[in-house]
């Protein structure tokens, strides 16, 4: 792993995963970073080699007070970012700290999905990244914190930032990380929905909610997928949640409760045009935060989980799963008019 000139704390730094877009990335990184410079002038590069690196990187960057940090690479690597920058959020002094404490957070998107950058209006092009980067402009957007069950049924805590999803959407998350490497995202995300559709098993979940109003609710859900959504796309262009906001302090929950896997393959074939909430057996509510947990957890979990956890694309734990909202936690570097 490279590390950061310390005597030139004052310079964006950009976080590179060689290994992102099965290393496609690394292939291309001496091109990208050029374009950087060009976009944003005097920078510094930092490549990662393993897990948790960016994390460290970017927690790192907050205590130099650098004024932006770019993630370059996939889903992953965003993920790892934003949770160093959330996690050294938490350690500064004072409370609440304003997003403006925070170096703004920029996007290169170079994985599979890239769909975080779709909530922002970004087209998927390395030239459209570039140009909301060099453009400067910055929203204040809410992050996600989750609380849940690790592996090895122990608490882990992550922040995250588009689409935490469960039941399909965590195995959908392990069998495209194992797709070939000549298929592009979106193949790659539509076979591995498939291929979750078919493992997939129905539960049903006590769902405890606080809604916009702060009153509290609780619903029961019997459910193959639900999605808690802060941004609009997931699965590498999914429209899970058109309707969806990052900075309006509300999450948006898409829940797939068809009685079959017949009906719920022809559920996510909608997703990609979002007008699934329109159909049978899918329903959509919001709120501001939630629990969901098993109503009937078996004394011995499976071993794929019992309604396994994807998180802004990683598979990272399982139900029972605790989920609130930061508001405007992060500047982020954005268009200006923001598609829909």
């Amino acid at each position: 792993m490279q590390t950061a000139d310390p005597g030139a704390v004052r310079r964006p730094l950009v976080i590179a995963n060689p290994s992102a877009g099965r290393g496609r990335t690394g292939r291309d990184l001496s091109h990208l970073v050029s374009a950087l410079r060009d976009a944003l002038g005097e920078l510094d590069v930092v490549t990662t080699a393993g897990a948790r690196q960016a994390t460290e990187l970017a927690a790192a960057a907050v205590d130099e007070r650098r004024p932006l940090v770019v993630s370059l690479g996939g889903d992953g690597t965003l993920h790892e970012v934003v949770n160093g920058l959330m996690q050294a959020r938490g350690a500064l002094p004072g409370a609440p700290v304003e997003a403006a404490a925070l170096p703004a957070l920029g996007v290169i998107a170079t994985g599979t999905g890239g769909d975080f950058g779709r909530a922002l209006g970004i087209a998927a092009r390395v030239e459209d990244y570039l140009a909301a980067l060099a453009g400067g402009h910055e929203r204040a957007l809410d992050v996600g914190l989750a609380r849940f069950a690790g592996a090895d049924g122990a608490p882990l805590e992550r922040y995250w930032i588009n689409v935490l999803s469960a039941g399909v959407g965590g195995l959908v998350d392990r069998y495209a990380a194992g797709a070939p490497a000549v298929l592009g995202g979106r193949i790659a995300y539509a076979q591995a929905a498939l291929r979750g559709i078919v493992m997939c098993r129905r539960v049903r979940l006590r769902c405890r909610v606080a809604l916009p109003d702060g009153a509290a609710s609780e619903r029961l859900l019997d459910s193959h997928a639900v999605a808690i959504c802060n941004g609009t796309t997931f699965g590498g262009g999914m429209r899970i949640a058109p309707m969806a906001r990052p900075d309006d302090g509300l999450l948006e929950v898409i829940a797939f409760e068809t009685r079959t896997r017949w009906r719920l393959m022809g559920r996510f074939l909608t997703v990609y045009a979002g007008t699934h909430t329109s159909e049978p057996g899918v329903h959509h509510f919001t709120c501001r935060a939630l629990r969901l947990e098993p109503l009937d957890p078996p004394a011995r979990p499976p071993r794929g989980g019992v309604f396994p956890l994807d998180v802004d694309g990683e598979a990272l734990g399982d139900v029972p799963l605790d989920v609130s909202l930061i508001g405007h936690a992060l500047r982020v570097r954005a268009p200006l008019s923001p598609r829909s």
